[in-house]
């Protein structure tokens, strides 16, 4: 049974070897044009000015491009715009197609399906009119057989807007932003056959009350997810699956909400090398916020990297690392950051931390009163962390496994830290620091057992509430109706 020596729990924190992380994030389209590098390929524009037209446009080949412009000059919009490029999926075929389209206004919907690789796809909606709303756009790239290496761009202004992505077989990127309120997005990737590289997604909303969801899946390593909202009552649910027991390595998923900035390698080190080594977690120079967001993400498989950082009040978070396949889930490490450049006043933040495997750390960190935090870690080497400002505040660590140990510290006064280890142990529980408030009323309640202890305590001292994201649902219409019957 390994023993910790509590004294120098700061400096090992400190010492903790972490491997870079920083998700991939997908390159930008750019502007496609109508154009192609082979003089056999079909190549196709269409500019239609004022509103409720609808284009549709369908290319078999190699290297074809279709470019869609479509004008509202009013400002009213209800265009739709269809392009669908394929192949015989075989050979060269479906390859290096591209699809553009730009619709101005409100109410426009964009469909684009594309079969085979190397294909790029952009849509831009609204074009910058923050008056614009109600845009949808549906793409897809790849079926069950052939599709890889595709790109995929989508940008919309305005309140309202949806975006739903479909990208099979392996090594695609798709890019979303988002600019305005009520907005929704839908990325979903599926790896499998052939290289099964994994893919890229990103996802960007400026606004309040938007919806992202990231869902990635396949029998290969290199998924990145990353999300990043700015505003107040977002969303955003992230799943990362490994279908082998072999496969899911480099899994990588980070969420930012209230920030904007992604400086990373999980906030250098579960931030500054723990959480700056345990306490003294600062409402500095740094305001920006988001109130009322919540965060889920899930990873199943191994060599998983996960974050997430909020900054704010009444956010929810909560992050399950864990391969259920292999019973594996290798070098895994989470971060959560909740108001702590806020007001010491503010609170009501939750926190939740579920990791199954090795190597495993932790963290959560939250400023103000009136906070939950909940760590649970079943496997070896596990740290867990955890550091709370304020009043009102609970901290319940739940460690299995090997070589296991946990540091906390509370400053202020009526919080309550719960720690229950079995196996390795070792705990540090530090309430009332210097500069915390004036007045006691803390408690902790510790249990420690060897392996075979049978006694199970601690665990649902401070149990969260269920944290649901919201996840996105429909977007609807997108029937391109009416086309040759007449107005």
């Amino acid at each position: 049974m390994k023993k910790v020596i509590l004294g120098a729990a700061a400096l090992m924190i400190g010492a903790i070897g972490f491997a870079q992380y920083t998700p991939d994030a997908p390159g930008a389209a750019g502007t496609i044009g109508n154009n192609s590098s082979s003089s056999t390929a079909n190549t196709g524009e269409s500019i239609q000015n004022g509103d409720n037209q609808k284009v549709k446009v369908r290319q078999v080949g190699t290297e074809q491009s279709a470019a869609s412009y479509q004008d509202n000059g009013a400002g009213i919009g209800s265009n739709q715009a269809f392009i669908k490029q394929i192949g015989s999926v075989t050979g060269t075929s479906g390859y290096l197609n591209r699809a553009e389209v730009h619709q101005k206004g409100s109410t426009n919907e964009s469909t684009q399906l594309q079969e085979g690789d190397n294909n790029s796809s952009l849509v831009n909606q609204g074009m910058t009119d923050m008056a614009s709303a109600d845009n949808k756009v549906w793409a897809r790239q790849g079926t069950n057989e052939q599709a890889e290496n595709n790109s995929l761009e989508v940008n919309q202004d305005g309140d309202r807007n949806e975006s739903r992505t479909l990208q099979t077989y392996d090594n695609s990127e798709a890019l979303v932003n988002q600019m305005g309120d009520d907005n929704a997005a839908d990325i979903k990737q599926r790896a499998f056959s052939n290289g099964t590289e994994g893919h890229a997604a990103e996802v960007n909303q400026d606004g309040d009350r938007n919806q992202a969801l990231i869902d990635q899946t396949g029998l290969g390593a290199r998924n990145e997810a990353t999300t990043i909202q700015f505003g107040d009552d977002n969303s955003s649910y992230q799943i990362q699956v490994a279908t082998s027991s072999t496969a899911g390595e480099g899994n990588n998923a980070l969420v930012t909400q209230g920030d904007g900035s992604t400086t990373t390698q999980i906030e250098t080190d579960l931030w500054t090398n723990g959480l700056l080594t345990v306490d003294d977690i600062d409402n500095g120079s740094f305001n920006p916020g988001s109130d009322g967001s919540i965060a889920r993400q899930e990873q199943y498989g191994t060599n998983n990297a996960v974050e997430a950082q909020q900054f704010g009040e009444d956010n929810q978070s909560y992050q399950i690392q864990g391969n259920f396949l292999s019973g594996s889930s290798d070098g895994n490490r989470a971060l959560v950051v909740q108001n702590a450049y806020g007001s010491p006043a503010g609170g009501g933040n939750n926190a939740a931390q579920v990791q199954l495997g090795d190597d495993n750390d932790a963290a959560i960190g939250q400023n103000g009163n009136d906070h939950t935090a909940l760590q649970v870690q079943i496997g070896a080497d596990n740290v867990a962390m955890s550091t709370q400002r304020g009043q009102n505040n609970n901290a319940n660590v739940w460690q299995f496994g090997n070589d296991s140990w946990a540091t906390t510290a509370q400053r202020g006064e009526c919080n309550n830290a719960f720690i229950t280890q079995y196996d390795g142990q070792s705990y540090s529980v530090e309430q009332n620091l210097a500069d915390g408030m004036p007045f006691g009323h803390n408690q902790a309640d510790i249990l420690q057992q060897g392996p075979n202890g049978t006694q199970v305590d601690g665990l649902y001292e401070c149990d969260l509430p269920d944290v649901d994201p919201g996840t996105y649902s429909p977007i609807g219409d997108l029937g391109l109706t009416d086309i040759c019957p007449g107005c």
